[in-house]
């Protein structure tokens, strides 16, 4: 009986892990090369966050995911998520650095973090006051996203009843984590360049496919690139069920 009782606590201990995000995903969302606590990086003027945001200011998609990675990266001792909101600038011997004014929710203490948008560290630290994100809190703000992606696979015409949805959490995931991350091109090209193939569906496609490698990592499933093209194939199926009469070109062919 002891036997049994250790070998279900080790399955639900499995199960829960298995629950938690993926390591390739923390990456995708936090800064590159995250070291321990430095109490005075990012607390002053002349030691600043380095995020890199405006490193080339024509990049929008690279302003996005860096300002994404100082925002993603860091929580406050009780986990919860981080107000960036509250900014200002202040000149400094190298240039313009923004001041950010955080408010701890707990003690309400305050929390100055200076940040250079132009200037990208090659190593980063957790400023005083504050911690890394954890896998349990980043499953927690996500399990919105993954619930409704549940949603939208299980939906008999997605196509029609979910593209608000689909339209959000792509939206999310472009915000939050950037797209160039979810875009496998060797999966990708032969549906995307169809040129046969209704411009709606390859759209509707491409985005389940974001969509199902966002959710493969956020689950930590094995073989993500795998798991996103068979959800595309089997949303494929369900359109051409529900649109037998939407151009679909070579599409077919190309998911075999």
């Amino acid at each position: 009986m002891k036997t049994c009782y250790t070998l279900i606590f080790c399955l639900i201990a499995c199960l829960t892990k298995a629950q938690l995000p993926s390591d390739t995903l923390m990456t995708y969302i936090t800064f590159e090369n995250l070291k321990g606590p430095d109490d005075a990086y990012g607390a002053s003027i002349d030691r600043p966050i380095g995020s890199g945001a405006f490193k080339n200011i024509s990049d929008r998609d690279n302003l996005k995911v860096r300002m994404a990675k100082l925002e993603n990266s860091y929580r406050w001792p009780n986990g919860s998520k981080i107000d960036f909101t509250k900014r200002s600038s202040q000149h400094s011997s190298t240039g313009i650095v923004d001041r950010y004014t955080l408010i701890n929710p707990d003690s309400k203490d305050t929390v100055f973090l200076f940040v250079d948008p132009y200037k990208t560290d090659s190593t980063f630290y957790i400023p005083k006051g504050l911690v890394v994100v954890s896998k349990a809190a980043l499953a927690k703000e996500i399990a919105v996203q993954l619930k409704a992606i549940d949603d939208i696979n299980a939906a008999k015409d997605a196509f029609s009843k979910e593209q608000e949805n689909i339209n959000k959490i792509a939206n999310y995931i472009a915000s939050n984590v950037g797209l160039v991350n979810f875009i496998d091109r060797e999966n990708l090209r032969k549906v995307m360049t169809d040129t046969q193939a209704d411009p709606e569906l390859k759209n509707y496609l491409f985005k389940l496919y974001v969509l199902n490698k966002f959710y493969a990592l956020g689950k930590n499933i094995p073989n993500t690139k795998a798991y996103a093209l068979n959800k595309m194939k089997e949303s494929f199926i369900n359109f051409q069920k529900e649109h037998p009469d939407v151009a679909a070109g070579n599409i077919k062919i190309n998911l075999n």
